[in-house]
């Protein structure tokens, strides 16, 4: 689960009553004074467990961009728990919030373009190959496309970025169509790419299709990337680019040197899902403890998969040393992860955990599967302890070999503290996606 604080201050927005009067959706209308627009396609927003996108939201804006944020769905009430998070949502338009408008701006499109609206509809359906329940998906996601674009045309934006490959990306995807009906070429878009569900089945995803349409594709890895390459046709290689993940470093500073707790703590962060490896995390707990070593380990985060790991840890006698704390608070993550002796992550599918990226930034020993983006960050008994998937013996002997071995921790910590700083820096990795942002939009106004 990335967990990085709700940082900065969003530009100032006026009310939702205002942009009703003036004739717009529901959803904040920005105040004047930047250079230049973006809407970012999201799933949810805010959310806790996806506060690396409010970062670089946030800093977008500081290089002088107005971000307007549209999301699918309405955030849940654990997740507006701070003023921060709360006004996030006051600027926010929500797609699914009013099928009525849907409808409406459905409609506006095709009674204006109608040839073109069928046969976007078409394509929509076409990029589902014959499952219908795809295809009823991505005909809803038009009609969401629909109402993104009319505000993209309230507001004159002529750019949308999508977070992830599937729903948010066909909506982006489609929107900039609806903009750029009767061949004006005024609207582009793009997406970010993470992984890993935007790559388990090819044929439902289309990431083929969305990146022959994208303007550019922002990778978080290098292995994303090349799983792009895997799917996309050589031609559209060259637009897609390696834009990391950033975390503020000064958030995260590194702790001062601690001495291992009794028992020693490791701690975990994620959504409680079965690729998220839980149950081997607690396989190798206990073989350190047949082996007489005492560590117990700490859950955060909540998911579908938790009342089966509860089950895992009573099976293995491992009740009272594991600890389930829940979704917790982005500060309160990060104090946790100052206070533990170790960071396990044992994943069996993965992009690149922002939460890897911020224990190595405060200094707690990494232990994690060496899987998809990790190994570009996490190197073998250098940044971290990295061992294959779903071997609960090779992770618990890396887990004693950091317990037991303070010599390693104390090459390893520096080393990837360095490493964070090196690839991770938000305000640097987000200044690369502005300049695709403004690249882009030149080449917009230059085509008139």
């Amino acid at each position: 689960m990335p967990c990085a604080l709700w940082c900065g201050r969003p530009a100032r927005w006026r009310s939702t009553n205002d942009a009703l009067r003036a004739g717009g959706e529901p959803g904040m209308t920005a105040a004047g004074g930047a250079s230049w627009k973006v809407a970012y396609v999201l799933t949810d927003y805010p959310r806790l467990a996806m506060t690396f996108i409010s970062g670089e939201i946030d800093e977008i804006e500081r290089l002088g961009a107005q971000v307007y944020p549209l999301a699918m769905n309405s955030p849940g009430p654990g997740d507006l728990t701070t003023p921060e998070a709360r006004e996030r949502q006051a600027r926010t338009l929500y797609l699914k919030s009013s099928p009525m408008r849907i409808a409406g701006a459905l409609a506006a499109t095709f009674a204006r373009h109608p040839l073109a609206t069928a046969r976007l509809a078409i394509t929509a359906a076409r990029s589902a190959r014959l499952d219908l329940g795809q295809m009823a998906r991505r005909l809803i996601h038009l009609g969401y496309a629909a109402r993104a674009a009319r505000h993209c045309r309230q507001n004159g934006i002529r750019h949308l970025h999508a977070h992830f490959g599937m729903a948010p990306s066909s909506i982006a995807w489609f929107a900039a169509e609806i903009l750029n009906f009767g061949g004006s070429g005024r609207a582009s878009w793009s997406f970010t790419l993470h992984g890993p569900h935007d790559f388990f089945d090819d044929a439902i995803a289309r990431m083929d299709l969305k990146a022959r349409s994208a303007s550019f594709v922002a990778c978080i890895t290098d292995f994303a990337r090349s799983q792009l390459c895997r799917i996309a046709a050589p031609a559209d290689w060259p637009k897609f680019h390696v834009v990391r993940c950033g975390i503020d470093l000064q958030a995260f500073p590194l702790r001062a040197r601690k001495a291992f707790g009794a028992p020693p703590r490791i701690v975990t962060v994620g959504r409680i899902a079965p690729e998220k490896g839980h149950a081997v995390l607690l396989q190798a707990l206990k073989i350190l403890a047949d082996q007489g070593i005492d560590a117990e380990v700490e859950i955060i985060g909540g998911g579908p998969f938790e009342p089966d790991v509860r089950r895992e840890a009573e099976r293995l006698g491992l009740a009272d040393r594991t600890i389930f704390a829940g979704e917790l608070l982005p500060a309160q993550v990060s104090e946790r992860l100052a206070a533990c002796d170790v960071f396990c992550m044992a994943s069996f599918a993965e992009g690149l955990p922002i939460s890897i990226m911020e224990a190595m930034a405060v200094g707690a020993p990494v232990v994690c599967t060496w899987i998809s983006g990790i190994p570009e960050l996490a190197v073998n008994e250098a940044t971290a302890m990295t061992v294959p998937p779903g071997n609960a013996g090779a992770l618990a002997e890396a887990l004693r070999r950091v317990i037991e071995g303070g010599g390693l921790r104390e090459r390893m910590i520096p080393a990837a503290r360095a490493a964070v700083e090196r690839l991770h820096a938000r305000d640097r990795n987000a200044a690369g996606l502005a300049k695709l942002f403004q690249d882009q939009l030149a080449r917009t106004a230059a085509a008139g």
